[in-house]
């Protein structure tokens, strides 16, 4: 009872981090610690100082914002149902040896 108290517990705290994580900008920072992409920043920055825009990947519009939001909704429903199917096909297997349904010995 323990286990599958502790199991919903982590899966409520990743649901609440997972917009916290999409919002930080994490994709961000690991992609401008690409070696290949920091060696080509600094051979075109000399070049491009004066056009110097910042392009910041995000949805251009209420929609495709609100997609990101039902698209890792979606993603974590189907975790939870994928679980819960689990752990009802243990417990049947736990009933079936309880009861020595695959015992060798047959009365």
């Amino acid at each position: 009872m323990m286990r599958s108290k502790m199991t919903v517990l982590l899966l409520l705290l990743a649901c609440f981090f997972t917009p916290l994580w999409l919002n930080s900008g994490f994709g961000e920072q690991m992609a401008s610690e690409d070696p290949q992409s920091v060696q080509e920043q600094q051979e075109t920055a000399p070049q491009t100082e004066a056009e110097e825009e910042k392009i910041v990947p995000s949805p251009k519009n209420i929609k495709e914002g609100t997609a990101i939001y039902v698209f890792v909704g979606w993603m974590w429903l189907s975790i939870f149902v994928l679980i819960y199917i689990l752990r009802l096909k243990i417990k049947e297997v736990d009933r079936l040896y309880r009861i020595k349904f695959f015992s060798i010995k047959k009365n």
